[in-house]
């Protein structure tokens, strides 16, 4: 019988986050998103981004199937979330060290006019 908690086979799941602030600027939430996660090199993981319908969902986990080190995660975009919610949400799940740096980078990034 195992008695000590780091014996479980069983994973811990973090509860779910919600970001709720609502953004009428009309521009493409899931490009940005798209653009946000090519820029983040987010190497080892498999990540799914999808058209929310109430609040930024993030939720994401260890891909035992695919090997050692791999993770999933599942992103959704609502039509009123923000730039900066959006990529906030992405910089951290990509695990970025400089937060403040990595968000105005693909804000800035969004912003530029397309050659």
């Amino acid at each position: 019988m195992r008695s000590r908690e780091s014996e479980t086979p069983y994973e811990k799941v973090e509860p779910r986050r919600s970001i709720e602030y609502r953004d009428h600027d009309d521009f493409d939430r899931i490009a940005f998103a798209m653009r946000a996660l090519r820029r983040l090199r987010t190497s080892g993981m498999t990540i799914a981004v999808y058209q929310a319908v109430s609040d930024l969902r993030v939720e994401s986990g260890r891909d035992h199937g695919k090997g050692p080190g791999r993770r999933w995660a599942v992103v959704g975009i609502p039509p009123h979330a923000s730039r900066e919610h959006i990529a906030y949400a992405l910089a951290e799940l990509a695990g970025v060290q400089s937060m403040p740096f990595t968000i105005q980078t693909l804000l800035a990034d969004d912003r530029q006019p397309s050659a």
